[in-house]
């Protein structure tokens, strides 16, 4: 049976998108999860890491571009995948094809907002994983086996250097689909900075506060893939 809506997922820094299998089983009939692996991890590992913010987004477009005209489909991705998405949407605009029906934007700020963190890819090594451990949502039995972390490390490093130095660009247009953000209630995110993603949208924008920190998402799967479930049942309702 053909899917009704493909909700392509990217996934955090470091992370591989296999941390949203666990999601699939809690998905609504007629919603496919996709997770879009990034360079360097899961399926692709030992694959050169990017170089660019730039040359990520090319790399996912191209990872889902086959799928655009396949019927309706909506974004998800957390933290460093929201920017993906954020800047993958505005790629598919701009190349007139097939736009999503919704994007869903978790645990992190608009883009237009300036870091006021300090760079997390020029600390050196104990102060990063100090860092990355504060954060959570890597366990601490990885950050204590060195053989594992060895390989690991790279892959942290290469991903904050690209959302240290990710440069917002001002679109001459906004999104036109509706968009949700989520976020947890115990994120040092501040509200205003997540109610700032209303100003990238034309449509409508809902903002969710969920128990948890930063990672709320590996804690919280069945209140989040409700809201998901939710969210995209409206959307086909509406379209039909």
């Amino acid at each position: 049976m053909k899917p009704e809506m493909k909700l392509f997922c990217f996934p955090y820094a470091g992370a591989s998108a296999m941390i949203y299998n666990k999601w699939k089983a809690h998905m609504a009939a007629g919603i496919e999860l996709i997770p879009v692996e990034l360079a360097g991890r899961g399926k692709y590992f030992g694959t050169p890491f990017y170089d660019s913010f730039e040359d990520m987004i090319e790399d996912v477009y191209h990872k889902i571009e086959s799928q655009l005209d396949d019927g309706p489909y909506s974004i998800f991705g957390h933290s460093m995948g929201s920017w993906i998405a954020y800047d993958l949407a505005h790629k598919i605009t701009e190349l007139k094809r097939p736009l999503p029906e919704h994007i869903f934007f978790s645990g992190r700020r608009a883009p237009h907002i300036e870091s006021r963190r300090t760079k997390y890819y020029e600390l050196p090594d104990d102060e990063f994983l100090d860092e990355i451990y504060r954060l959570g949502g890597t366990p601490k039995e990885l950050l204590e086996n060195k053989e594992l972390l060895m390989m690991f490390l790279p892959v942290l490093r290469t991903d904050f250097r690209l959302v240290d130095l990710y440069q917002y660009e001002e679109r001459p247009g906004k999104l036109s689909c509706n968009i949700s953000v989520l976020s947890g209630e115990d994120d040092a995110i501040s509200l205003p900075d997540l109610h700032a993603w209303k100003q990238h949208s034309s449509a409508d924008c809902t903002v969710h506060m969920l128990p948890g920190g930063h990672f709320f998402i590996n804690d919280q799967t069945v209140q989040v893939t409700d809201i998901l479930n939710r969210t995209l049942k409206r959307t086909l309702a509406r379209q039909y």
